[in-house]
């Protein structure tokens, strides 16, 4: 009879500290969840975005010599290329990435620029052939190849495809100097209108800190 208690006391007992430590874990684990966020945000918010050191005006520079150079690519007939400002307008702000990005506050002192250009009066049967050639020459130089396809009023297709578009797109970049501030990003767009169609082009820099 008394083993019989002793048995059932220490089933008991047992049990009791089974549903103690449960219960410790399921308090631990979501606090150790949030510490570990705590010391994550922190650690990247005390340290600096490694972007690369560039003045905006050479920035500009660099971003108007690529314009220039897909747009001589694109070989459109009687056009003498874009009109780019050379002077650097309407910077954008950068903010970084991870978790710090949830402060939702711009990196201070530092910048990124974009260069663009449109052209109206650009027809289908000149548009295609015009970025079916600066895909072969950016693949050929390097860029990478992120989107290049048409629109043809139902879905987005391979810009390869036969058949009339509404659109056609060709999106490239290539890493910038640091991981942290992002690629050199290129989009090329030809829109049907009844102007017979516009074809734009812009070049947008990685993030930099201004050299100031």
């Amino acid at each position: 009879m008394d083993d019989t208690k002793e048995l059932t006391d220490s089933t008991g007992s047992g049990a009791l500290r089974g549903v103690g430590i449960g219960c410790g874990l399921l308090v631990a684990v979501p606090v150790l969840v949030v510490l570990g966020f705590l010391v994550t945000y922190a650690v990247q918010r005390g340290t600096p975005e490694e972007y690369e050191r560039v003045a905006p005006e050479e920035m500009m520079s660099s971003l108007s010599a690529v314009s220039h150079e897909a747009y001589g690519v694109l070989g459109l007939d009687g056009d003498t290329g874009p009109e780019t400002d050379p002077e650097p307008s309407d910077p954008s702000l950068c903010y970084p990435g991870g978790l710090e990005s949830i402060a939702d506050e711009p990196v201070e002192g530092a910048y990124s620029l974009a260069d663009r250009w449109e052209t109206d009066g650009v027809t289908e049967a000149d548009a295609k052939p015009a970025l079916k050639r600066l895909h072969r020459h950016l693949k050929d130089e390097g860029w990478d190849i992120d989107a290049y396809e048409k629109f043809d009023g139902t879905a987005y297709r391979a810009a390869e495809m036969a058949g009339p578009a509404e659109s056609l797109t060709l999106r490239a970049s290539r890493a910038g100097s640091s991981d942290d501030g992002g690629d050199t990003r290129l989009l090329f767009e030809w829109r049907d209108g009844s102007d017979g169609g516009r074809l734009s082009g812009s070049v947008v820099s990685p993030c930099a800190y201004d050299t100031k």
